[in-house]
């Protein structure tokens, strides 16, 4: 009949994959969002310990908080008696500066941005080595992760020296250290700061900083 409309076939449903595809398509951005976000958390959490409490475990079992030990006439200069502190080491068990008494101890401030601390480690790393009965390198890394600083030292085979975490900055307070690392500081087997180096070394200077530090404890003690 004229005039008449025809009829419009009706729509074929489109398929849930298509549908799924435009969808996608459509949302890709906030796709992109919502995959990254736990990526991103996880790896600040691994680098940084964010949530990470300031306590070690004692060779007793018990937890301890970590950070300065009140020590009378403590100071970091020379000839004063070195501040103590308890830290957590990579495991989580509590390191003393006073564990070493009877030993020189290197204490040395780092981080792993700092690349003259990298440049003057695999030096310590000797040192400690050839220096096994009576030295102690104890590095104090200042404000990071333990998984960063894992990560840097293990990376470097240096397993020589002994690795803390001064996460909160409490040590590195009390050494009252000045911008930039690293710092060091050499400590005699009685605890008394006897050589203060701040900026990085090479060995021979540690060489003979450690034969200082020994002659100086000696003399101390008298005949």
């Amino acid at each position: 009949m004229a005039g008449t409309k025809a009829k419009r076939k009706p729509k074929a449903p489109t398929p849930f994959s298509t549908r799924v595809r435009r969808w996608v398509r459509k949302h890709t951005t906030l796709i992109g969002f919502l995959v990254a976000v736990p990526i991103v958390a996880g790896l600040i959490i691994f680098f940084t310990d964010p949530f990470s409490t300031p306590t070690a475990i004692d060779a007793d079992g018990s937890e301890v908080e970590t950070g300065v030990i009140p020590t009378e006439g403590a100071a970091p200069r020379e000839r004063r008696p070195a501040p103590n502190f308890v830290l957590a080491d990579y495991e989580g068990q509590a390191v003393r500066l006073s564990d070493f008494r009877g030993k020189t101890v290197l204490v040395n401030f780092w981080a792993t941005w700092c690349t003259t601390c990298e440049a003057e480690m695999s030096d310590m790393q000797r040192l400690a080595a050839e220096n096994p009965d009576d030295l102690v390198v104890l590095a104090v890394n200042q404000a990071e992760g333990r998984g960063r600083a894992k990560a840097w030292s293990d990376a470097r085979g240096l397993t020589a020296l002994i690795f803390v975490l001064d996460s909160r900055e409490d040590v590195t307070s009390a050494y009252k250290l000045p911008s930039g690392l690293p710092h060091s500081f050499f400590i005699d087997a009685n605890g008394v700061v006897r050589v203060v180096k701040h900026g990085g070394m090479r060995f021979e200077e540690m060489d003979q900083l450690l034969e200082e530090t020994r002659v100086a404890a000696t003399s101390a003690r008298g005949p």
